[in-house]
């Protein structure tokens, strides 16, 4: 009896489902917050790690930059410290982090790697482990050096194939480098057996693999190149000059004492023919000063000189108005009376004695001596002879209106760039203090408006010197002599170089000289690359 009765009792109980609800939620409770658990610590854990990630990236660059800006020592270590503490605002309970330098993609120790971690009990993991959570961040910057390139050999076309030629059996060993701005991939090439050792190539465009021969450093392919001198301005002297010689003879030097009065004369001209006086003004007013004139016919001290007109004749100007051009032309008229004080005789030997102005041609055709000052050469050619003498000490030439250069130097040639001094004296250069130190070592300067020549060659010899800078931007320049220097390096820039036959350039910068032409480069370069 009793049996039956719990029988029934407990058929009655498993027909119920009132309580299903509860027993299902006391069984999934413990997961349930083991889940909230574990998603409360793992968000955590998600927080330390991005904020020690992003510190040790900082510290990885800041590190680099460090070294990279010139850092010594252990300055780049603190440096990373530094920025890494600098970035860690929750985790203040990090381990001490290790920086030093690692070698990175075939590089020595071109790279800084920081690492550290930290460790920390959270609640669900801790109850269900009984240890702490240790949260780790690294990360790797390398750095490179930026370079900037000087060059004394520099092509300027920034488009053209061959911008710098060497072939035939040219001899270059030099190192003050060169570089072609050209684009081109075949930018520089090499023909021959030519040897071309000048320390290192940089080229916008593609370099001839040929000068991969272990001697020279080549940078093919680069950007930031620049023309150096692209944004000067040729000086000017429009005084109208002719080069003609002379036969040898005797000049009498005095020095007078007396009154003396400059002007300024104006002409105009309807033909460039007939000149009128239009109007002048004094310059300089009378005084009583000692100076120097040069006579043609014997003077003896004592003698009275009664006014002595010199006259320097300016440039001709055309105006146009409508379909009417007149010319105007403005001299200086020095007068001077006074007495003879002293005489010298001077022996004038056979030759051309040129002075500073615009020439139509200047075409070497006896020994020449020219006077310091700038000489503008308008559509007509620089010739120089081998077997005539020329000294140009302190000298610019400015080449127009196409003008060129034909230079067969031999051993008695010299020409050397204006100092800084020479190019302010107002008897020699007359610039401003900024041309001067603008146009440091020009000693041969294209006009940028000229439409450039195609024939320009410089062939020199062993006793040949050129001291100064040769800029063609217009012009291509075939170089197949050789050339000397006496106080700074020789550089050649022209739109093209070719340097080929016989050339010989191993004495075209002297060794105590740095070359500081630049033509430009790259900057300093960090990369967060792990």
């Amino acid at each position: 009896m009793m049996l039956s009765t719990f029988k029934r009792t407990m058929r009655r109980l498993a027909r119920q489902g009132s309580g299903n609800a509860t027993l299902l939620v006391a069984a999934g409770l413990p997961a349930l917050i083991g889940a909230a658990g574990l998603g409360v610590d793992t968000a955590q854990w998600y927080m330390w790690k991005r904020e020690m990630q992003y510190a040790a990236d900082q510290a990885a660059l800041a590190g680099a930059w460090s070294l990279v800006g010139g850092a010594t020592g252990e300055a780049y270590i603190n440096r990373a410290k530094q920025e890494l503490a600098a970035n860690l605002q929750q985790v203040t309970f990090s381990t001490v982090p290790t920086v030093n330098k690692a070698d990175w993609s075939g590089g020595t120790a071109n790279s800084v790697v920081v690492s550290f971690s930290a460790t920390k009990r959270l609640p669900f993991s801790a109850f269900l482990t009984n240890k702490a959570v240790t949260v780790s961040a690294r990360a790797q910057a390398t750095f490179a050096q930026g370079r900037s390139f000087t060059s004394c050999l520099i092509a300027v076309d920034p488009t053209t194939r061959g911008a710098i030629v060497i072939g035939g059996n040219a001899y270059v060993v030099a190192g003050c480098g060169a570089a072609a701005l050209s684009n081109n991939p075949d930018s520089v090439i090499k023909n021959g057996g030519a040897t071309f050792n000048v320390g290192w190539i940089v080229s916008e465009g593609g370099i001839d693999d040929a000068f991969n021969d272990g001697h020279t450093e080549i940078y093919e392919n680069q950007s930031n190149l620049s023309d150096p001198f692209a944004n000067l301005t040729p000086p000017n002297n429009p005084t109208p000059r002719t080069l003609t010689c002379q036969d040898g003879g005797t000049k009498y030097v005095a020095q007078v004492a007396g009154t003396w009065k400059q002007y300024k004369q104006v002409y105009t001209s309807t033909n460039g023919n007939s000149w009128k006086t239009s109007g002048g003004e004094v310059l300089l007013a009378q005084g009583n000063e000692v100076k120097e004139v040069t006579f043609t016919s014997a003077v003896t001290v004592g003698q009275q000189i009664n006014n002595l007109r010199t006259v320097t004749t300016g440039a001709e100007v055309p105006i146009v108005s409508g379909n009417k051009t007149t010319y105007t032309r403005t001299d200086i008229i020095m007068y001077q009376t006074g007495v003879v004080q002293s005489v010298e005789n001077r022996s004038v030997s056979a030759g051309a004695y040129p002075q500073p102005g615009t020439y139509s041609d200047f075409t070497i055709s006896c020994d020449t001596t020219m006077a310091k000052g700038v000489y503008v050469i308008d559509g007509g050619d620089l010739a120089i002879n081998a077997q005539n003498r020329l000294t140009g000490d302190g000298v610019m030439f400015v080449l127009k209106n196409g003008a060129g250069i034909k230079i067969n130097g031999g051993s008695n040639t010299m020409l050397r760039a204006m100092s800084y001094d020479e190019m302010v004296d107002p008897n020699a250069g007359g610039m401003t203090s900024t041309q001067a130190t603008q146009l440091k070592d020009m000693l041969i300067f294209e006009d940028r408006n000229s439409p450039g020549n195609q024939f320009d060659k410089i062939n020199g010899n062993s006793g040949f010197i050129m001291d100064g800078t040769v800029y063609l931007p217009k012009s291509p320049v075939v170089f197949d002599g050789t050339t000397n220097v006496m106080t700074r390096c020789f550089v050649l820039a022209a739109a093209r170089i070719v340097i080929e036959g016989t050339a010989n350039m191993t004495r075209f910068c002297p060794t105590d000289v740095i070359n500081t032409v630049s033509v430009g480069g790259t900057g300093n370069s960090v990369r967060l690359v792990a």
